[in-house]
């Protein structure tokens, strides 16, 4: 009988059980290896819902996801910029002529990535630069700043577009720009800061990572220019084993396969480079324990668990707990970056960096998943079936006792034990395989229902063995 056949058995007894045994908490879900809110057409807390995976995002901190990038006319003002542009390792590079792209832009939250998706470009200049490599803009808009804008320049130097930081105007605004060469071997990659901020969803957890990359060295690096065999599909960021709806927003080109995600873009000194990845987890218990190896260093390492929720069956968690070995836990966002009028109630774990090769941990308590019954029903449905297979045993053993002798009846049960013996060696094996912990319970739970029957067997066996009429033909 194989293992699939157990689960019939089981299954053949959960209608029985539900009548008689309560909801009992089992073994707590694990991860191997953060959250916005679901998209706009999927009802929050639907029964059915899959986890968001894309589109229109609700984030913590921020009322509402930017709308695509849009350009409109600002009126002219007296403001003006000033836009030095500077080669990084050579001074004596001549960047004259060269056509600067000025933007007023909405930059993106504290929890976005960067991106045209997360930064609204509200309006557009364009001026070239004369010998020094200096660009000036006239006539610009007075009320950048009271409209919340940013200024941000950007030129291209040997095919890479190069952007300079966002500059907050001020009626005379000065921005250094730098360009850089390209590097063509792998300088190194560190993540300046990793955000992970969790969130419930129907039966899983969102998580979401923001990633600030940053490059070591003087020189960017495409890529795609890599001769680097490892970076031959692009800059490999693994995930967590099973780690279900995986996205990516944010700039450049990425590629899934299975839990890694191969990225290919440009990374540019002195400027961080923020990617959004979210995936999920599925739950089934009220406590749940992640952990994520790291590839790159990080820097700086913030958890963020939500209490104020977008599941609408429970929209906040008042008996959440976090557990992060190694970090600094609080109720406080602003530990962890975000801006004090946020709207919502976290739990943080912040002061925590990691070294390549490492791994972090954290385990939650308290999440709004009931607490599984099915290792409880399939464990007393083992009972129920070793009581059954007794009872049909003792009536089999009567009717056909008139029919056969002992040796005969013996015989059978041996080989039976022997077929049980080998289905528990076959799970034994898949429990040592297999690394979900929901698929270990179930595993266990049918090893437990094969070994109640290889007892019930045993034990028949030696009552015949018992009797004096039996011979040693059975053996």
């Amino acid at each position: 009988m194989t293992p699939r056949r157990h689960s019939v058995i089981a299954t053949a007894f959960v209608f029985v059980l539900s009548l008689s045994i309560p909801a009992v908490a089992t073994a707590q879900t694990m991860g191997a290896d953060d959250f916005e809110g679901p998209e706009e057409d999927t009802a929050p807390g639907e029964a059915g819902a899959a986890p968001p995976t894309s589109g229109a995002e609700v984030h913590p901190g921020d009322e509402a996801a930017p709308t695509p990038t849009v350009d409109r006319e600002l009126e002219a003002g007296d403001a003006t910029a000033v836009v030095d542009i500077s080669h990084a390792a050579d001074e004596d590079v001549d960047l004259s002529g060269r056509l600067v792209l000025l933007e007023a832009v909405q930059p993106p939250g504290p929890l976005q990535p960067d991106g045209d998706d997360f930064q609204r470009v509200v309006d557009s200049w364009q001026a070239e630069s004369d010998e020094t490599g200096v660009a000036q803009f006239h006539d610009l808009p007075d009320d950048l700043s009271t409209n919340r804008l940013m200024l941000r320049a950007s030129v291209d130097y040997g095919g890479i577009t190069f952007d300079s930081g966002f500059i907050e105007p001020d009626g005379q605004a000065h921005i250094d720009l730098d360009v850089y060469d390209r590097a063509h071997e792998y300088p190194g990659v560190r993540v300046q800061r990793k955000r992970v901020l969790i969130s419930p969803w129907e039966d899983y957890l969102i998580f979401d990572q923001f990633w600030t990359l940053e490059i070591e060295g003087d020189r960017a690096f495409d890529i795609s220019d890599s001769t680097d065999p490892a970076l031959e599909d692009g800059l490999p960021i693994q995930l967590p084993y099973r780690a279900e709806g995986i996205s990516v927003s944010g700039p450049g080109d990425h590629d899934v396969v299975d839990n890694i995600i191969f990225w290919n873009g440009t990374l540019q000194p002195n400027q961080p480079m923020t990617l959004q990845i979210r995936f999920s987890k599925s739950a089934h218990s009220s406590d749940f324990t992640f952990e994520q190896d790291v590839q790159y260093p990080v820097d700086n390492l913030d958890i963020l668990a939500t209490i104020d929720t977008d599941f609408e069956k429970v929209p906040r968690l008042d008996d959440l707990a976090l557990q992060a070995p190694g970090f600094d836990v609080s109720n406080d966002p602003t530990e962890a970056g975000l801006p004090p009028h946020t709207t919502r109630d976290f739990l943080v774990a912040t002061g925590r960096s990691v070294e390549r090769g490492e791994s972090y941990r954290l385990r939650l308590d308290g999440l709004p998943f009931d607490r599984p019954v099915g290792a409880w029903v399939s464990l007393a449905a083992g009972l129920l079936a070793a009581l059954f297979l007794a009872f049909y045993g003792r009536r089999e053993y009567r009717r056909v006792h008139q029919k056969r002798d002992d040796e005969t009846i013996l015989r059978a049960l041996k080989e039976r034990r022997d077929d049980l013996v080998d289905e528990l060696t076959e799970l034994e094996e898949l429990i040592d395989e297999t690394y979900d912990d929901d698929d270990v319970i179930d595993l266990e739970q049918e090893e437990l229902l094969v070994r109640q029957q290889l007892q019930l067997v045993l034990r028949k066996i030696d009552e015949l063995q018992d009797n004096d009429d039996v011979t040693d033909e059975a053996a």
